[in-house]
């Protein structure tokens, strides 16, 4: 007697083992390092080391990179980078938010550090979708997806 798989259990194992194919390339000092270097001015240096920020933190840079790669597909059908953004938006949006909701408490007081935080947030965010669009876009050009 045969194992049946469905078509959705063969994508779902596909995306997975492109995942896990793409995280072997980043590492989490990596991520890590550019949660330091975006939010440095914003977060005391008391908490900037302490796990309860930066597990939180490193998930949401890891979705971020995953979803930039995710999104490299589209320049197969003859998208640029600018256009598949605009189609992650709401997704880059919502981690975005997510970052700042988590780092509001932790940063200095005052209406200032809100603008600037909700900046660093974006930029990091960013920052990763970026390097993550351009690790999936070198893997569909070498065939390696």
């Amino acid at each position: 007697m045969e194992i049946i798989t469905t078509l959705a259990d063969k994508r779902r194992e596909k995306r997975w083992n492109f995942e896990r194919k793409l995280l072997q390339e980043i590492s989490l000092k990596e991520i890590e390092k550019q949660f330091h270097e975006t939010f440095a001015s914003l977060i005391p240096t008391e908490h900037a080391k302490r796990p309860f920020l930066i597990d939180p933190s490193l998930d949401i840079g890891i979705d971020s990179y995953l979803l930039g790669a995710n999104y490299s597909r589209f320049l197969q059908y003859g998208e640029s980078e600018q256009q598949a953004k605009s189609r992650a938006e709401d997704e880059l949006t919502d981690l975005s938010f997510d970052m700042f909701n988590l780092l509001t408490c932790w940063v200095h007081q005052g209406e200032r550090y809100g603008d600037a935080l909700g900046i660093a947030s974006d930029v990091y965010v960013d920052t990763l979708w970026q390097r993550g669009f351009q690790a999936g876009m070198k893997r569909y050009r070498l065939k390696l997806h």
